[in-house]
């Protein structure tokens, strides 16, 4: 019960803290950057489709959007324990339940602002130019084959979700390591770092595919089922830096 108590003010914290709309437009300006040289130099005789497919997510401004990421919700540990909120909030909700609710709402904080960055220019677009042409549409394979373009729009979504999914995933991170860094630019450029960092430990240590997290983006997926399995995955590691998360709150109160 307290769990969904925390969750609830949490979430209203979130709705109403400026910087989940800065998220939110700080995305939609940097996709717009991130497709506007391919589509002038087109002249706009492009379609969705094939924005969404050049533009390689979010390409040279990944850090920008990792940053976006954290804004939301992740910062909210660091500035609880700043401000004195934590221990009012500890000794009502519970330190287990808190830390909990604030990784859900980081997790989600995130998916939104960064889904909607895309979502929204990318459906303003529909709007000036097709989904789809027909050249493209002919070379379409397996379950987006079908419906004359009409599945096309929810395949765009599942891409924009699984680029979503994975800077959550990133924003967690930072979430889960403020509660060891009180610098607040180093946490801010964390989620970035642990990218970076993560390749560097794949190359040296040879790990396989299935433990390189970095490689996945909206174009690793051919259908609706690689959505949910790459999704299912990311929430899996973001489990697990909840375990972590809660540990360090609770060792960080037991040293005072």
């Amino acid at each position: 019960m307290n769990f969904f108590r925390m969750i609830k003010m949490d979430f209203k914290r979130m709705f109403l803290s400026g910087k989940f709309y800065f998220a939110i437009a700080g995305a939609i300006l940097v996709t717009v950057l991130n497709i506007s040289q391919e589509a002038m130099q087109s002249r706009w005789n492009v379609s969705v489709y094939y924005l969404v497919v050049s533009s390689h997510g979010v390409g040279a401004f990944f850090e920008v959007f990792s940053v976006l990421a954290v804004l939301p919700f992740a910062l909210s540990y660091w500035e609880d324990s700043r401000n004195g909120y934590l221990r009012c909030i500890e000794t009502r909700i519970g330190r287990t339940a808190y830390c909990w609710s604030h990784l859900v709402v980081a997790f989600f904080g995130s998916v939104i602002s960064i889904f909607l960055g895309m979502a929204v220019v990318y459906g303003v677009l529909a709007l000036k130019i097709p989904w789809i042409k027909k050249e493209e549409l002919e070379t379409l394979t397996g379950g987006l084959s079908y419906g004359n373009g009409l599945v096309l729009p929810f395949y765009l979504a599942a891409r924009f979700g699984v680029e979503a999914v994975k800077y959550a995933f990133m924003a967690v991170f930072a979430l889960m390591i403020s509660g060891k860094i009180k610098n607040l630019f180093v946490l801010v450029s964390t989620p970035a770092l642990f990218y970076y960092a993560s390749q560097l430990v794949a190359e040296a240590l040879q790990l396989p595919g299935q433990m390189r997290w970095y490689q996945l983006h909206g174009g690793s997926i051919r259908n609706f089922k690689d959505f949910f399995v790459i999704a299912g995955y990311f929430l899996i590691l973001t489990g697990m830096e909840g375990v972590i998360f809660v540990q360090v709150v609770k060792r960080r109160a037991q040293n005072g």
